[in-house]
């Protein structure tokens, strides 16, 4: 967002990334919001891409008519399976396209995605991660579905805002670092007290694996799901032995397939932005964080008085 513009005027093309956040309550509103800005880059004859839910897309589809065939359909369930995994693969099209600008239009049913803050971070991310990228993208939320606090923490992530019939800057916009460092000082929800538990040993961390795969059978967590939980979880325990302070805990319970925490007392929470991206190092040391992140739903960690938790996410597929 630059400082010359009007506080009720959108960022114009050409001044690096444009994010916006299209609030809308019916496919009226969705489609008023995302079809002129689809059009614009159908016209400009640059790439166009919809990241849409089967029944959003063709509604796109038989409003663009015959350009549709102009514009790249993607399945979000294909490029949102982890925030680490979306910024990835928005890396590799950046990589892609160069000079090229985009113009994106990207939907969900983010109702059904869990731990939606890390999500919302993701969108903070993007404004800093590809402030000089030529990205014009609308990330589409539906008011009528989407919990009040969702749709709060949105507003604080978008530089741009369309809603209603109006498109504008967004005043509640908040720099990435600021809102970063806000969601990191929430705690975590409690974890349940039915949760099975065990403590962490340096020396075998094969029963960590054992216990984890157990537990996740129980689950229903199978496959490459299973595998990812056990790879993830050995390399947040070993981040806790290497860098925390005993004693270190694991704790294990189900939520719409496998919850596992670690927890320490010691201080060793990441650089905010570093796990956001693969670090140099990976090929000597292991992936740390970044690779976590790849593997799994969603990732949490927290620092607190009390030591630091890593909360790791596996959804039954």
């Amino acid at each position: 967002m630059t400082a010359e513009a009007p506080a009720d005027q959108p960022v114009e093309a050409g001044q690096g990334v444009q994010h916006y956040a299209l609030l809308y309550g019916d496919e009226e509103e969705f489609l008023a919001g995302a079809i002129p800005h689809l059009r614009e880059g159908i016209e400009a004859g640059d790439p166009t891409f919809a990241v849409a839910p089967r029944q959003e897309a063709e509604v796109l589809r038989d409003s663009l008519g015959r350009d549709a065939v102009a514009v790249q359909f993607i399945d979000p369930s294909d490029f949102y399976s982890t925030p680490v995994r979306a910024m990835a693969g928005m890396m590799a099209v950046a990589r892609t396209l160069g000079s090229r600008p985009a113009w994106v239009v990207a939907s969900a049913d983010w109702s059904q995605y869990p731990d939606a803050v890390e999500w919302v971070r993701y969108d903070s991310i993007f404004n800093m991660g590809f402030a000089d990228a030529d990205f014009r993208s609308y990330c589409c939320y539906n008011t009528s579905v989407l919990a009040p606090e969702v749709i709060s923490l949105v507003r604080q992530t978008h530089p741009n805002i369309h809603e209603g019939a109006r498109l504008r800057q967004n005043p509640d916009y908040r720099d990435p670092r600021d809102f970063v460092a806000d969601v990191d000082n929430r705690p975590l929800p409690p974890s349940p007290h039915s949760a099975a538990s065990m403590e962490v040993r340096p020396d075998d961390l094969q029963a960590v694996r054992a216990f984890v795969a157990e537990q996740a059978k129980n689950c229903g967590v199978a496959g490459d799901g299973l595998y990812n939980v056990l790879v993830a979880v050995t390399e947040v325990a070993t981040n806790a032995l290497r860098h925390g302070r005993a004693p270190v805990s694991l704790r294990v319970w189900p939520d719409n397939g496998l919850v596992c925490e670690i927890t320490d007392s010691g201080h060793w929470q990441p650089e905010e932005f570093l796990s956001w991206v693969p670090p140099e190092s990976a090929l000597k040391s292991g992936f740390g964080i970044w690779g976590v992140g790849m593997l799994c739903d969603t990732v949490q960690v927290r620092t607190g008085p009390k030591g630091t938790a890593v909360r790791l996410r596996i959804c039954r597929k």
